[in-house]
């Protein structure tokens, strides 16, 4: 008997675990670089129209989110374009009884965003001495709170869930702190305040 006929006998008589179809074979580990959902988002700050996309961790309880925004000069003294890295933790899911619906009740958050226009320097430098601005007109630091609702779907190939959450967003930056503290309260509390909105859509 040759060899290639006793390859042949082996590799019919294998262990048909080792010869299981490509997709019952275990997935394989995600890249940690690789986004976990899309979102869209309007106003809060982030610009009136705004897209990003982020990242999930701790078992879907933290979102780390990249988002680029656009306002329009008709809302602001000159067209701005808003670049802004945020953190939310939401610590429960609750299920509506047996349904795929979903609410998270409660998200705490931080943000940095960038102001990125050359007419915002322009238009403040003329009209005030310098040093009157002693805070920077294009980085704002802030928190918000909020929460969302939404359902799931049926999950991918790969096991990862498909869900689609829309969310609020009610905050505040370092900028109108200040000048709440500083009015010593005399500012009513909704001055300060940005309400925003969006989608979170997980398909992947």
């Amino acid at each position: 008997m040759t060899f290639s006929t006793l390859l042949l006998l082996h590799l019919a008589t294998a262990d048909a675990g080792s010869l299981a179809p490509a997709d019952t074979a275990r997935p394989a580990r995600e890249r940690w670089y690789v986004p976990s959902h899309l979102l869209v988002h309007t106003a809060g700050g982030q610009g009136l129209a705004a897209v990003g996309t982020g990242w999930t961790a701790n078992h879907n309880h933290l979102a780390l989110e990249a988002v680029a925004g656009y306002l329009p000069k008709k809302f602001s003294i000159t067209p701005i374009g808003i670049f802004t890295a945020k953190a939310t933790y939401t610590p429960w899911q609750l299920a509506v009884r047996s349904t795929p619906w979903r609410v998270q009740p409660l998200a705490l958050g931080g943000f940095v965003s960038y102001s990125a226009s050359r007419g915002i320097n322009q238009t403040r430098g003329s009209k005030y001495d310098a040093g009157y601005y002693w805070w920077s007109s294009r980085t704002r630091v802030g928190a918000f709170l909020g929460g969302s609702a939404g359902r799931a779907f049926r999950p991918t190939k790969r096991g990862t869930a498909r869900t689609a959450m829309a969310y609020y967003e009610l905050g505040t930056n370092d900028l109108y702190l200040v000048s709440w503290v500083n009015g010593r309260g005399k500012l009513p509390i909704s001055s300060i305040l940005t309400l925003g909105f969006g989608v979170r859509v997980q398909a992947w």
